[in-house]
């Protein structure tokens, strides 16, 4: 058999593979891990949000993502395998736990303001399950909720909601507290042994995307030159990632 190959979302297209669009928490036992320490978790977080209220910002690929704008904040512990070594400090016991769960590539918060919603969009690849773990919960469906191509779910505190990024998904938050959840991304397994290319690789396009946002001019350029300066981004990410300081 050959090595299997993940879908990436660069430069647009719609993905349409076979991964279904929530996955089921029996099969996942790292799920297990964040549901008996979620409250842990939980903690340190918000302690880290409420003592450093200027690290938690809205969506930095594109801040328009949620309506209304800027309503969509972060804070993020790991991106990629890249660490935040000053929010890391402050979350010991969260970090432990992470590093317990093989193919852990990222982990944030992630809170939604009262009255908003994250527009539809994709995630950067089939290649990571995502999973949503309920830190505060507002509210149940309808009036609070994460729809996942066709399938719609609500959030509960202290339970992991695993899904597939890929797919084009969309959250709202009518409520009038804020939802905090704690995004984990975790490789599936076939993938794990290519995890630096595929983080790198993710890296690289955020990279571009932020570049297009800051230099509009960018888009101008054909696609042969906008790959090369992929390619580029991708090969210099690639030879930083595994002598980062704290690279798992």
């Amino acid at each position: 058999m050959g090595v299997a190959e993940p879908w990436y979302n660069l430069f647009g297209g719609r993905y349409d593979g076979d991964q279904p669009c929530f996955y089921e928490r029996k099969d996942l036992p790292w799920t297990e891990t964040l549901e008996r320490n979620w409250e842990v978790m939980r903690d340190e977080l918000i302690a880290l949000a409420q003592s450093h209220p200027k690290r938690l910002k809205p969506y930095f690929i594109n801040k328009s993502m949620s309506f209304p704008p800027r309503h969509w904040k972060t804070m993020g512990l790991y991106f990629w395998k890249y660490t935040m070594h000053s929010n890391c400090r402050k979350c010991p016991e969260t970090v432990r736990i992470l590093r317990g769960i093989p193919g852990m590539t990222s982990c944030s918060l992630s809170v939604l303001e009262p009255g908003a919603n994250i527009n539809p969009h994709q995630g950067d690849t089939d290649a990571i399950i995502r999973c949503h773990l309920g830190l505060s919960v507002p509210g149940g469906l309808p009036e609070c909720g994460f729809q996942v191509g066709p399938e719609i779910r609500g959030w509960r505190e202290g339970e992991a909601l695993p899904f597939c990024d890929a797919w084009t998904h969309t959250s709202w938050n009518n409520t009038r507290e804020k939802r905090l959840v704690m995004i984990i991304d975790v490789m599936r397994p076939e993938f794990i042994a290519q995890q630096n290319s595929i983080c790198a690789h993710v890296l690289a396009s955020s990279v571009l995307q932020m570049a297009y946002q800051w230099v509009p001019a960018l888009n101008k350029f054909s696609g042969w030159v906008k790959n090369g300066f992929y390619r580029s981004f991708q090969l210099a990410i690639l030879l930083i990632l595994p002598i980062q300081r704290g690279f798992k």
